[in-house]
């Protein structure tokens, strides 16, 4: 009998602490970690020139974009799988001008386009290391 409740204690502490891992797991990410959380290193192409933007994103996909030591909080940021998404509001010469990002995320590399009612710009970019 006493080995028969040793070894229920046993399986329920095994049990508690396995509960315990899988639901840390699930607070950090562990396991179907979001590949579009990170820094990136974003160089822009567009109408208006060549742009190198800093990209972060967090767990909770609040973010923002750092250009030109600017940093503009992003919107409405998604990723489903390899794709990724956000919205954005830059001031270019004191006007602001909407921009919602469409992309790919392939690894450590990020690719897509800023799309505009002024035309759209080209995005590439890799994983900060």
């Amino acid at each position: 009998m006493i080995i028969k409740q040793s070894h229920r204690a046993a399986v329920l502490a095994f049990t508690c602490l396995l509960a315990a891992g899988l639901f840390a797991g699930c607070a950090t990410g562990g396991g179907g970690s979001n590949p579009f959380v990170g820094t990136w290193d974003l160089v822009v192409e567009s109408a208006l020139g060549t742009n190198e933007q800093t990209l972060v994103i967090g767990a909770d996909m609040s973010g923002s974009v750092t250009q030109d030591g600017t940093s503009i909080e992003i919107s409405n940021a998604a990723s489903d799988g390899s794709s990724a998404s956000f919205d954005i509001v830059f001031d270019i010469q004191g006007q602001e001008l909407s921009a919602a990002f469409e992309g790919t995320i392939d690894g450590d590399d990020i690719s897509g386009e800023y799309v505009t009612e002024l035309g759209n710009g080209t995005v590439t970019g890799t994983r900060a290391q």
